[in-house]
C-alpha cells in the first residue's frame, strides 16, 4: 500500500504487525486491554500463523489430494472449482454450509440442522446440483468429518473431490476468507437457530454483491452470473 506517486511502500501485514506489537505506541488504559486492535475489522481477534494451528477435530486419511487437482483450479482460469466448509453456530445447534467458487468468489450457503456427514452431503448436493454441469468441476472441502460422505457427493454430482493437506487451511484460502466475512454477521457462538432463513439469504446476497479488489472491484455475482443479485 502506498500513496500515489510516493516511493514509500508499506504492506498491510507490516501495519497489522505494528498495531499488534505495541498498539502503535499508544499506552494501554489497563492491563490486558487490547487497545487499537479492538477497532479493527475482526475486533482484535488473535492472529494465527498459517500452518501452525493444532486441529483437534477428527479427520480422515487416504483421501484424494489437493495436489492432484486440475491446473484450472489452481490458476482460477475456469468457473466451477469450489471450496467448502461449515460455519458452526452455538454448540449443538445449526450450522452453515459454505461453498465458494475460486474464480469468482461467489458464495453458496445454506443453514443445516446439524453438521453430521449425511446432512452436510445433502445440503452440498442441493446447492451445487442446482447449477449447470460446467459450473461444478471440483470440490475441495475441509478435512473435517462432516465431509466424510465425499464419495457419494462426487457420484451424485458427477464431479471430483479433493482434500487439502492436514493443518493447511491456506490451501482453501478463498473459502477461509469468505468464512471470515460471514463471521462479521455471525460471531462465534451465535445461535443460528434464532436467525430467519430470509435474514441468512440477505447476508449471503450482501456478500455476493460486495465489490472485491481482487475482482477489479466487480462483485462475485457480477463475475459468476454476469449480473448483480437483487437486494431486498
Amino acid at each position: 500500500m502506498s500513496l500515489e506517486g510516493s516511493p514509500i511502500r508499506i504492506s498491510y501485514s507490516t501495519i497489522y504487525r505494528g498495531i499488534y506489537l505495541d498498539n502503535l505506541g499508544v499506552p494501554l488504559k489497563s492491563h490486558g486491554a487490547r487497545g487499537l486492535p479492538r477497532l479493527l475489522r475482526h475486533r482484535g481477534k488473535t492472529r494465527k500463523i498459517k500452518g501452525t494451528i493444532n486441529e483437534r477435530r477428527r479427520r480422515f486419511n487416504d483421501v484424494p489430494s489437493i495436489h492432484d487437482r486440475p491446473r484450472s483450479a489452481e490458476n482460477r482460469s475456469w468457473f466451477g472449482h469450489w471450496e467448502g466448509d461449515t460455519v458452526r453456530g452455538k454448540t449443538g445447534h445449526s450450522a452453515l454450509v459454505t461453498l465458494v467458487d475460486r474464480k469468482s468468489r461467489y458464495l453458496l450457503s445454506k443453514r443445516t440442522a446439524n453438521a453430521k456427514a449425511d446432512t452436510v452431503r445433502d445440503v452440498m448436493i442441493e446447492l451445487l446440483g442446482a447449477l449447470p454441469a460446467n459450473r461444478v468441476r471440483t470440490v475441495t472441502p475441509d478435512r473435517g468429518r462432516e465431509f466424510a460422505r465425499y464419495r457419494e457427493l462426487a457420484e451424485r454430482l458427477n464431479t471430483k473431490v479433493f482434500f487439502p493437506d492436514p493443518h493447511a487451511p491456506q490451501q482453501r484460502g478463498t473459502n477461509e476468507n469468505t468464512n471470515g466475512l460471514i463471521r462479521e454477521y455471525f460471531p462465534k457462538n451465535t445461535d443460528l437457530d434464532l436467525q430467519s432463513d430470509q435474514e441468512i439469504e440477505t447476508y449471503i446476497e450482501q456478500l455476493n454483491n460486495r465489490p472485491r479488489k481482487v475482482l477489479g472491484w466487480k462483485t462475485p455475482s457480477e463475475v459468476f452470473m454476469g449480473k448483480k443479485l437483487h437486494l431486498s
